[in-house]
This record gives C-alpha cells, structure tokens and sequence, in this order.
C-alpha cells in the first residue's frame, strides 16, 4: 500500500513539461489577433436555462 500511495506522489513529478509556444506576445496584442467568428446558435434551447431571469 505504502509503495502505491508513493507512486502516486510521484508520478506527477516525472509527467512531460509542456511545451513552448513558438511565439510569445503580450496580452492586448494577442486579443487583437483574435478574428470573430459567426454566431451560431445551432443545439441553443433556452427551455435548458430555466434558473435564467431576464
């Protein structure tokens, strides 16, 4: 049992580091980056959101 929890505690210490993002930009930069896409309300049932108060 010892040996399991054990391995549990470290399992997450051998886990694989992310990885880098080929390219690092501040936030507001990024944002503006961002291209909107079209609304779509396709599987939307507002019967689904009853605890919603207009």
């Amino acid at each position: 049992m010892f040996c399991e929890a054990a391995a549990l505690v470290v399992l997450p210490l051998a886990a694989v580091p992310p990885a880098h993002a080929a390219e690092t930009v501040p936030l507001a930069l990024a944002v503006d980056r961002l291209t909107p896409g079209t609304e779509s309300r396709e599987g939307y049932q507002r019967t689904s959101f009853r605890h919603w108060n207009e």
